[in-house]
């Protein structure tokens, strides 16, 4: 049964409830194991199955006094010592802490373990503990003694996401799943998400937001860079200009819709441009020109984008729309430049940080072509105006 508790900590139900009653089957069922079981199904969240589950190890072991019999209808059964008994005994104290705890005595007793070290909580037992903690703090008659949010918040910042961002990024995506309405929690579990690169998982934290989530520019923002990875400009320039004027609405955060600003306008003048030239080489002229008259609503003075335009206008068949503007040093004049053209280009992509493809020495036209259409990429990508 060591796989139960697990079950109970994903929340997986029906693979738990399969398991018990493969278990209950077995020759190994014992109170032990039936306690266990309690502990999974209140980890699970399922306070009626781990009653339940407490009744049956009762009726495998009455003598560990698991019922109360308030009126003494029972003699007291003799109890059997051993090494079995002793862990029945301690899964019965692990369920009775679990099942009423306190929250206060639970904090104090988890905070201290965190601070010492913050990776403890994705271990097992203290993240049972917090898990825990998380259905039982706000049901609790006063709120916690430090508040438990911003300390765990503290507890891994921008200086530990730097240092250990994939354990960091595990902390946040745990916090996220155990105080789903918490903003900061699911923004912090979007954004490291996507920083890896995982953007199904940054995407999950970007459903349904709360109203406070909602509120925060910064949400707004992962929004944008979510949208951008996946390739939809329009969605992102949408979202920042949420985030930029609820930045601007906001005195304290005014300094952010500069940021903001600048990231909306590389994604104009580097993905934008891509995406309006990639539908045009595919042969979608229409989503093409829909696009660039979008960008070029929010930058009507950037020349690359009207030079893009004229290209657009001119009605070049797929696969001839260049780059937005001509590169410089006469980049863009093609291998009829002369001998030494492809050499300047290769040196160009490099200049920009891009690895070139390898060439055969007699390389032919359709790979000249190639590059001719990745120097202008990547031109379009970080021209400036």
């Amino acid at each position: 049964m060591a796989d139960l508790l697990e079950l109970g900590r994903r929340g997986h139900h029906t693979e738990l409830a399969q398991h018990a009653a493969a278990a209950r089957s077995s020759a190994a069922w014992s109170a032990a194991a039936a306690l266990e079981l309690a502990c999974a199904w209140l980890l699970a969240g399922d306070l009626r199955q781990a009653d339940l589950a407490v009744l049956e190890a009762d009726q495998c072991d009455p003598s560990l006094g698991l019922v109360p019999d308030v009126w003494g209808l029972w003699p007291a059964p003799p109890a059997q010592e051993g090494a079995e008994r002793q862990q029945a005994l301690a899964w019965a104290e692990r369920c009775r802490a679990w099942r009423r705890p306190d929250p206060q005595a639970l904090w104090q007793q988890l905070l201290p373990r965190l601070q010492a070290h913050w990776k403890l909580a994705l271990e097992p037992d203290p993240g049972d503990l917090l898990l825990i903690l998380s259905r039982t703090s706000e049901a609790a008659s006063a709120p916690l003694d430090p508040p438990l949010q911003p300390e765990l918040a503290r507890l891994v910042g921008d200086a530990e996401i730097a240092a250990e961002p994939a354990a960091s990024n595990r902390y946040w995506q745990l916090l996220a799943s155990l105080w789903p309405q918490w903003a900061l929690a699911r923004i912090r579990a979007a954004d490291l998400a996507l920083a890896r690169g995982e953007l199904e998982a940054s995407g999950r934290w970007l459903q349904e937001p709360s109203p406070a989530a909602q509120a925060n520019p910064w949400f707004h923002d992962v929004v944008a860079r979510h949208a951008v990875q996946r390739g939809a400009v329009d969605a992102a320039l949408d979202a920042w200009a949420e985030a930029i004027r609820m930045a601007q609405a906001d005195a304290s955060t005014t300094g952010l819709a500069e940021l903001f600003e600048q990231r909306r306008r590389e994604a104009r003048r580097g993905p934008g441009v891509l995406q309006v030239r990639s539908l045009a080489n595919r042969g979608e002229p229409q989503a093409a020109g829909a696009l660039l008259e979008r960008l070029l609503a929010d930058d009507p003075q950037w020349q690359p984008l009207r030079s893009l335009k004229e290209q657009l206008r001119a009605g070049l068949p797929s696969g001839a729309v260049a780059g937005p503007a001509d590169p410089p040093d006469g980049m863009a004049e093609g291998r009829d430049a002369g001998p030494d053209w492809l050499d300047r280009a290769t040196a160009r992509l490099k200049a920009l940080g891009v690895a070139t493809p390898p060439l055969p020495p007699q390389a032919p036209d359709a790979d000249i072509d190639a590059i001719t259409r990745r120097l202008s990429d990547y031109e379009a990508r970080f021209a400036l105006a």
